[in-house]
């Protein structure tokens, strides 16, 4: 019976993923072979078909490029920018230095639903304070509507997914640039390196690792975020911002063409699947330098 104790106690786990994550997986995959309504129900196997509807839909390939566009140069941007902050933070100006580090982290605490209110309450065209503040600079009209214009909608959504995702990378830079040996930088500079140079020949070098699995994990998570861009703009205006996790909501029960949604959803677990294995590959290569 003691043998038996240890495996009885994973069974309420093991029940738990069966039935909120095997299930569910099993039963999209399914249904991504079948031509499933949620108005009429399932009328049997279809094979591959949805999969070739998917592929054939000119939505598909604007909302592959959005997504491509917000889960790449956002993830840059905001590297860049937890780069910088991170850097700042590294100086040790002291008691400054712990307020400023808790002020940097705030963003990433927040839920993302709840951030996406903010920033469309910012970004109001009546009332908005960034409208306010441009106007006053003269920088923009009164009333501009930046969700509204197909031309703005995604970067604005990708400047509030760039807000919230820097503090992470600032905090893996900040750990990346204390662990650079101080030795490094003191014989650079007996050599007569400028701080340019020790930038780039020391401190970059030595973040690559850290840099590699900020941008794997972070292209997965844009790849993978609905949150922001349902709450901020729901795809448009015009499916100007359409990423894909949105779009399967759209073809499932906007559509009501749930194989269809099943379909593009396996594709995108397919997908972050590679890149999941691409993050575990670039870690255990960081391990064995």
């Amino acid at each position: 019976m003691k043998k038996a104790t240890p495996y009885l106690l994973l069974v309420p786990a093991l029940l738990f993923t069966v039935f909120v994550l095997a299930y569910p997986l099993v039963q999209n995959l399914i249904n991504s072979f079948s031509d499933v309504s949620m108005i009429t129900g399932s009328s049997g196997w279809t094979g591959l078909s949805n999969y070739r509807h998917v592929f054939e839909d000119t939505l598909f390939w604007r909302s592959f490029a959005n997504t491509s566009v917000y889960a790449v140069v956002g993830t840059a941007l905001a590297l860049v920018m937890g780069l910088g902050f991170a850097l700042l933070l590294n100086l040790k100006l002291g008691k400054i230095d712990t307020i400023m580090g808790c002020l940097y982290t705030v963003p990433w605490v927040i839920s993302p639903v709840v951030a996406g209110f903010a920033w469309k309450w910012l970004l109001n065209d009546n009332f908005g304070v960034v409208n306010y503040w441009l106007a006053h600079l003269g920088v923009a009209k009164v009333g501009t509507t930046w969700l509204g214009d197909p031309h703005t909608a995604l970067v604005c959504v990708m400047l509030a997914r760039i807000w919230q995702f820097y503090p992470f990378a600032m905090v893996m830079f900040l750990a990346g640039l204390q662990s650079i040996p101080q030795e490094e930088y003191e014989a650079a500079a007996v050599d007569g390196a400028t701080m340019i140079k020790r930038f780039f020949y020391i401190t970059l070098p030595n973040l690559k690792t850290v840099t590699s699995v900020l941008l794997v994990l972070g292209v997965i998570w844009s790849f993978n975020d609905f949150n922001m861009v349902f709450v901020m703009t729901r795809g448009g205006p015009m499916n100007s911002s359409m990423v894909l996790p949105v779009l399967v909501r759209e073809f499932s029960f906007v559509q009501f063409d749930l194989g269809k949604g099943s379909a593009l959803s396996v594709m995108i677990f397919a997908l972050l699947t590679t890149l999941s294995f691409l993050y575990l590959k670039v870690i255990s290569r960081g391990e064995s330098i």
